[in-house]
């Protein structure tokens, strides 16, 4: 996987898309650290435009380049719109020591929720699709502040109605500053 890219599996860019954007805060609620992840990949046909052959019957929108082309870009993000983030650890142990090479799992079990509104993240896609099971792993560079956070998930095209987590999303984001609490 390179770094600062984004894949979504079998999708007509198996080459990935840049991230345009990436912030990761922290913040306490209760006594607790929670952090908020957000980006926004580059245009989906910003480095390379695939040309639609309308005689081609894709067997998905997922497979379609014209459908991704019509939604320009990803945003997947834990506070644009509004949710609160995702809990790590008690206030007294975060540092970066305790969060070296710590990996979380974030909505594992959407299925069990009664609103995809409650989970996590949300995700902009093919229209306001749904994203869950998510291992996020932190490694820290070196002794610096700075980390490496790998983050894979799944996708459900909520927009159009299809409520199965099926697509794979994985990305890399090389180097990000351990955040101060807020």
């Amino acid at each position: 996987m390179t770094p600062d890219r984004i894949y979504f599996k079998d999708n007509p860019w198996p080459e990935g898309h840049p991230i345009k954007e990436f912030s990761w805060s922290a913040k306490e609620m209760h006594g607790e650290v929670w952090f908020d992840l957000h980006l926004k990949s580059a245009d989906y046909y910003a480095e390379r435009d695939i040309q639609d052959d309308e005689d081609v019957d894709y067997p998905s929108d997922w497979a379609a380049p014209i459908v991704w082309g019509n939604y320009h870009a990803c945003t997947l993000s834990s506070n644009y719109w509004g949710n609160e983030g995702f809990r790590v650890c008690p206030k007294a142990d975060y540092s970066p020591e305790m969060l070296d090479g710590l990996e979380l799992s974030i909505d594992p079990e959407p299925e069990a929720v009664e609103d995809f509104e409650d989970l996590a993240f949300h995700i902009y896609l093919l229209g306001h699709d749904a994203a869950a099971k998510h291992k996020i792993r932190f490694d820290r560079i070196g002794d610096t502040s700075q980390f490496r956070i790998t983050w894979t998930g799944k996708i459900a095209q909520a927009y159009v109605g299809d409520y199965e987590f099926r697509h794979e999303f994985s990305l890399m984001v090389s180097s990000a500053e351990f955040p101060a609490l807020k």
